[in-house]
């Protein structure tokens, strides 16, 4: 029993570290851009480093009067039509237990962003943090619940007692 807890502690650690290796791989290979206004990011350009800079993604960001985002737009960039091309938007709602993030791709052809098809409701406790989140696509015009990604927290605030506590002195 110890053995099998302590092998799947061993391989989640090996796994945490191979994907923080991945993550600080990808981001050598880009650069950022942010433009903020009053200390908010408005604009967020990416760029790939190839060499020299070239031109990626763009995210341009808008806030209510709160300083909440409730858009986000994503830009890739065209370098045959030398130009920022539309992606994909999210709008963010927010009500006094929850925030919605509405997810729309842009259609090409009607140059337009469809409708809304993917859906998430972060659910927020006290401390305005989340500890639910529902997600649901679109389908046929009804909202359908996507179970496998849908997941619950159980927080529960960890009381220490001093006399247990071990203390590290260097």
């Amino acid at each position: 029993m110890k053995a099998t807890v302590l092998f799947r502690v061993i391989v989640l650690a090996i796994v945490a570290l191979v994907g923080v290796n991945n993550v600080n791989a990808q981001d050598e290979n880009f650069v950022t851009n942010e433009e903020k206004v009053d200390g908010l990011v408005v604009s967020k350009t990416v760029y790939r480093l190839e060499g020299s800079l070239h031109r990626h993604m763009k995210y341009d960001f808008t806030y209510d009067d709160q300083n909440r985002m409730t858009v986000k737009e994503a830009f890739k960039w065209n370098a045959s039509r030398e130009k920022w091309m539309p992606y994909f938007k999210v709008n963010y709602s927010y009500s006094i237990s929850e925030i919605t993030m509405l997810y729309a791709r842009w259609n090409e052809l009607h140059k337009a962003y469809d409708a809304g098809i993917e859906k998430s409701v972060y659910e927020l406790n006290e401390a305005n943090m989340p500890v639910a989140c529902l997600t649901y696509k679109l389908n046929k015009g009804q909202w359908l619940e996507r179970q496998p990604e849908n997941w619950v927290m159980n927080i529960q605030t960890p009381t220490v007692n001093r006399n247990d506590s071990l203390l590290v002195v260097r």
